[in-house]
């Protein structure tokens, strides 16, 4: 996943008011797969891709231990996500194209203001791009849907290491093609800058580090997370 925000760095690709008026049908794909991160549906995906790691690791796993260590990745990380925006309160890529100079009185206005004032650069074409960046008005770093998919990816990888058959290799190709596409498509919206994309994957590589080289192992030994029968 680093690749992607070295490879935006390599080509000096910046995103502009103009930036998704050169792809609108891209943008929109990637709008939908980047709600699949986004509150609500972002539980939805929880609830299925939960589900999908029990199934796969049913023969080596407790269906409680993998449902407590993806419940805890999740709401782990963005606990972290949530203390690093209140103190580096750094303003969007679309906030500082839109408003310049007045990013901080920008952030100083009533929610139903910032929204009423992003909306007014919404286009026929795009509106369904201003519109989501009128709904996520918080700050820029680190990239909260990074860090979801990230983790998710890392989930993936850390409880199907060792694991084989068709199904485990659909499972990592799909996990690993769609936490790409959710960074390409903070970027291409004007959610987050490449520094978002590239600190939030370290994160979550530093807190699944913790997870599978230590916690796992530890909570192994409790009888409520063993593997029985």
């Amino acid at each position: 996943m680093l690749i992607i925000p070295l490879a935006t760095w390599a080509i000096e690709w910046q995103w502009a008011l103009d930036t998704n008026l050169q792809a609108a049908d891209l943008d929109f794909g990637l709008f939908i797969l980047t709600e699949t991160g986004s509150t609500p549906y972002a539980l939805i995906t929880c609830v299925l891709f939960m589900l999908w790691l029990m199934w796969l690791t049913r023969k080596r796993y407790s269906w409680f231990l993998v449902g407590f260590i993806c419940a805890s990745s999740v709401v782990g990380t963005q606990i972290i996500k949530e203390g690093a925006k209140a103190v580096f309160k750094e303003p969007r890529p679309f906030v500082t194209q839109m408003f310049q100079a007045e990013t901080e009185r920008f952030y100083s206005l009533p929610k139903l203001d910032q929204e009423k004032q992003v909306l007014t650069f919404s286009q026929p074409n795009i509106q369904f791009v201003t519109e989501h960046q009128a709904d996520e008005l918080g700050y820029s770093f680190p990239s909260g849907h990074t860090i979801f998919a990230v983790s998710w990816l890392l989930v993936f990888a850390g409880f199907l290491f060792g694991l084989s058959g068709q199904a485990v290799i659909f499972a990592q190709i799909f996990a690993i093609l769609w936490a790409g596409l959710m960074l390409i498509s903070r970027l291409r919206l004007g959610m987050h800058y490449p520094i978002d994309l590239f600190v939030s994957t370290l994160i979550s590589w530093l807190f699944h580090l913790i997870v599978f080289v230590w916690v796992i192992p530890y909570l192994s030994q409790w009888q409520w997370f063993r593997k029985r029968g």
